[in-house]
């Protein structure tokens, strides 16, 4: 029975039930943005209540996924970091499982939504509620994910101090049009094997879009974009998992607003991840580092 009831214990102890929500923990809520009710999940580390002022790590789901995916892949990392630093994290929901990311093409359940105004509105809500910096605030995104943040870099740079997209590029249209946007720093998380966002650029057929740019030419627009160097220090991590056919170049372009790429050499369309011990190798997927940890590093370190 005493097993039982502690594990009873700890489960509800991730959630929010019955909690404050400032309390410490996991918590789901949701805000009427635009006639919808726009469900969010966020994470409160211990202690914050000792702090005049916090940073709010946003994490943006990809297609087809959802906040409480995003909590069960990340969670593990996001929240033992959050602790670490006293930062809040923010998984939102997209409508319909997909972000109006402005790629091109046409997705029509979403085109027409508003998720810059709900995701502008969630950073006030944080701000003013949760002891949110807004000065520190960050986004980060996987595929669809990525590529509204990206968007949102152009449309909201100011309330963003450093963003860090996953599998993803920005949209040819958006670079075009915001090619003298205020910088930004970022991180970029891309492989050359990935069969979605290609790294030579190309079409995407399930959003009908006819053209993204190639990873090169996603990394030239952060370059001219953030006024760095424009010729990157190049590094190579140590292959730990040579099973998982892949490795990692990373390109730094540095600056005031540092651009740094991990070009996943033989990557698929996923997060680099260390593997668990007594874990198999999976095809395709990068097991030299943990990149969840690496892109909350760098974000952390723009204040």
């Amino acid at each position: 029975m005493k097993s039982i009831y502690l594990f009873i214990s700890l489960f509800f102890s991730q959630f929010s039930f019955g909690q404050s929500p400032s309390e410490q923990g996991l918590h789901t809520d949701s805000m009427s943005y635009d006639g919808q009710q726009r469900k969010y999940m966020y994470y409160i580390p211990s202690g914050i209540e000792n702090y005049k002022k916090v940073p709010v790590v946003f994490f943006l789901h990809g297609m087809g996924a959802s906040a409480q995916i995003g909590v069960n892949v990340l969670g593990p990392q996001y929240h033992a970091r959050a602790e670490r630093d006293k930062a809040i994290v923010v998984y939102p929901d997209a409508t319909s499982k997909h972000w109006n990311d402005k790629l091109g093409g046409t997705y029509p359940l979403t085109d027409k939504i508003d998720d810059v105004g709900y995701l502008s509105s969630l950073i006030d809500l944080f701000i003013r509620d949760f002891k949110g910096d807004p000065k520190r605030v960050y986004f980060s995104g996987s595929s669809n994910g990525g590529m509204m943040t990206y968007r949102l870099s152009c449309d909201i740079p100011e309330k963003i101090r450093a963003i860090a997209p996953f599998v993803s590029t920005i949209s040819p249209g958006v670079a075009k049009e915001f090619a003298k946007a205020k910088p930004i720093p970022i991180i970029i998380t891309s492989g050359t094997a990935d069969s979605v966002i290609k790294w030579n650029g190309g079409t995407i057929k399930v959003t009908r879009t006819p053209v993204i740019l190639s990873g090169d030419e996603n990394v030239a627009y952060w370059v001219a974009r953030n006024g760095t160097k424009k010729k990157a220090k190049i590094t190579h991590l140590p292959d730990v998992e040579p099973g998982d056919n892949s490795t990692v170049e990373i390109q730094h372009y540095k600056g005031k607003n540092d651009v740094i790429l991990y070009k996943i050499i033989g990557g698929a369309h996923t997060h680099p991840t260390l593997r668990a011990p007594g874990k198999p190798l999976v095809k395709g997927l990068n097991m030299d580092y943990n990149s969840f940890e690496r892109v909350w590093d760098f974000m952390m370190s723009y204040k």
